[in-house]
């Protein structure tokens, strides 16, 4: 008896020291978005007050030093265990300890940098994607968030985001998107059906091509790949037939998507005649058409044996929200029925060109593949005459060098005329010069055409979950963002980091839609209540490159339409009686 009695005393004495040493809490296991990694991690960072992270130093190349200590596991029977590696950050409070010693009641999110569709695949997937790292305890950071120092990996802070399972995905696209892309990289090569700009991109084993896996994207220098892989956002998981849970979709902002030239070259993309570009020669620069610098120059044709420089074109991986943003609004758009996926079935890493020359002057155009959007950058920066497309934020473009002729510089275009950060092209700097802390150019960017939507490439970035605790990390995570990032509320108005516009501050809207070609949702396409009023019903469905029409428009059609504010009210969608897309 008096053994039991000492035998219970010492559990209790034991348990809370165990739990002083290992129950720090995980509230969020984040995966996806690369662009929101930054301004997500920064708004943790300064709420909580401790942050590691890790950015994979031990690999090479491809994704800005990515490498393999960082990862994410598929672990659906069906699904081979695929993993895709990623850099992380993570953050914590001391709550009544230190950073590098939490109290018990320490919180502690997590977030891997991967890409819209890896995230959404990792959260829907049935079971989720696990989240893992090779670093030990008291593993040093990388401080990889700019104007904040890592602490050393605590032991309780890596047990609580080891093996967990993700609940938030972070994305620059709609879930349905982002099923959507898997669904068309995966389907065989040509158009998916009769009428339609979308084609498939042959990675899917024949002849069941879904869900997978297919083959393997992978950036130009093969240092790093990202796997495709199906997954569903209602009804059952593909693989394992288990249910899926019903999501919920989390605002945080709009931002645009930046086109950007490397200006080493002063004859070439570094010429102060190119400052726009039209959306057809950008749609036809990543779709293997146009060849020439030159042809971003407003001029009569300089002839078969004129001076000419070949464009680089840099492409992201598919599955990313930054791809699909950028071609449902540029090549695969209404106007052009062309892709960025030009060669199918894929060959990797993705390499291909076209030479023009007619007896002339022969130029050869390059076109790469880049993963993630700090890769993305870093290899605009890396040869003359490159372009790219990037997300902006104030931490994505952090540093960007500057100059005509100049190596490694890069600059900004506007699309169609229009700006998309200032009032003015270069934001009161010099001609399509890239705003950043060590100009002094910031505090003029307000996005007045992300305001008024007139700027063609943007989309509103959002946190989606399948739980509860994941809902409420997410609406954490989003307010956390808010009080860091200073972001724009108003027309006209900026702030220190100024890198979005809240959602809450939006007045315009991508008209939302359905029924893309054999992928299904058991949700009724629709723009929610900020069109529809509270009782609307819930967005749901695509809106990469949807029509923008202003928020009052939209009301508006639904008091047409007799339903704004009911249950049955979707506002401007595919069942309207004209077109939706772009």
């Amino acid at each position: 008896m008096k053994l039991a009695k000492y035998l219970c005393l010492v559990a209790l004495l034991v348990v809370p020291f165990t739990a002083q040493l290992h129950a720090q809490v995980l509230t969020a296991a984040v995966a996806g978005s690369s662009a929101l990694w930054l301004e997500t991690g920064q708004g943790a960072a300064n709420s909580l007050g401790c942050v590691w992270t890790d950015k994979n130093n031990t690999g090479v190349g491809g994704l800005s030093g990515s490498g393999t200590s960082e990862y994410v596991v598929d672990v659906r029977s069906g699904a081979g265990n695929a993993t895709d590696y990623s850099k992380i950050w993570v953050a914590w409070n001391a709550a009544g300890g230190s950073c590098a010693s939490p109290g018990v009641n320490s919180t502690v999110y997590a977030y891997m940098s991967l890409d819209s569709g890896i995230g959404n695949r990792c959260l829907f997937a049935q079971p989720q994607c696990t989240m893992h790292t090779t670093q030990t305890a008291g593993a040093a950071g990388a401080n990889a968030l700019a104007g904040f120092t890592d602490t050393a990996l605590p032991s309780g802070v890596l047990s609580a985001f080891q093996g967990a399972s993700i609940n938030v995905g972070a994305t620059d696209i709609l879930p349905y998107d982002s099923l959507f892309s898997t669904y068309q990289a995966l389907a065989p090569c040509g158009y998916l059906s009769s009428g339609t700009q979308y084609q498939g991109y042959g990675r899917g084993p024949s002849p069941d091509f879904w869900p997978g896996p297919g083959t393997q994207i992978q950036a130009q220098d093969g240092s790093a790949t990202y796997n495709v892989i199906g997954f569903n956002i209602t009804g059952n998981d593909p693989f394992t037939g288990t249910a899926v849970p019903a999501y919920t979709i989390t605002p945080v902002a709009a931002t645009p998507v930046l086109v950007i030239v490397n200006t080493g070259n002063a004859s070439g993309f570094g010429s102060a005649s190119v400052s726009n570009i039209t959306r057809a020669t950008l749609g036809l620069y990543f779709s293997n058409i146009l060849a020439r610098t030159a042809d971003a120059i407003p001029q009569a044709f300089a002839g078969i044996s004129g001076t000419y420089s070949g464009i680089t074109a840099w492409h992201r991986e598919s599955l990313s929200g930054t791809y699909n943003t950028f071609d449902r609004a540029m090549p695969g758009n209404k106007e052009l029925y062309r892709t960025q996926e030009f060669v199918c079935p894929p060959v990797e890493p993705l390499s291909y060109g076209r030479t023009i020359a007619d007896g002339g002057t022969s130029t050869t155009s390059n076109n790469y593949r880049a993963i993630g959007t700090a890769d993305e950058i870093l290899q605009v920066e890396s040869l003359n005459d490159s372009i790219g497309y990037a997300f902006w934020s104030t931490a994505n473009f952090k540093g960007t060098p500057y100059g005509s002729g100049t190596s490694g510089a890069l600059k900004y275009l506007q699309v169609d005329g229009v700006d998309p950060l200032c009032t003015t092209y270069g934001c009161g700097g010099s001609p399509g010069e890239i705003p950043d802390s060590t100009n002094s150019l910031l505090p003029n960017i307000t996005m007045p055409h992300i305001f008024d939507g007139t700027y063609p490439i943007w989309s509103e970035q959002r946190f989606v979950t399948t739980s509860a605790a994941g809902l409420t990390a997410a609406t954490t995570l989003a307010g956390y963002i808010g009080t860091y990032n200073t972001l724009s509320t108003t027309v006209g108005s900026s702030g220190s980091q100024p890198d979005f516009v809240p959602t809450a501050s939006l007045n315009v809207i991508h008209a939302h839609y359905g029924n893309l070609p054999f992928v299904n949702d058991a949700y009724t396409a629709s723009e929610g209540s900020r069109v529809c009023g509270p009782s609307g019903a819930v967005e749901a469905g695509g809106d990469a490159a949807g029509i923008v029409h202003s928020l009052q428009a939209g009301a508006d059609y639904a008091v047409l339409k007799g339903n704004y504010n009911t249950s049955s009210c979707v506002g401007i969608t595919n069942t309207a009686s004209f077109g939706v897309h772009q």
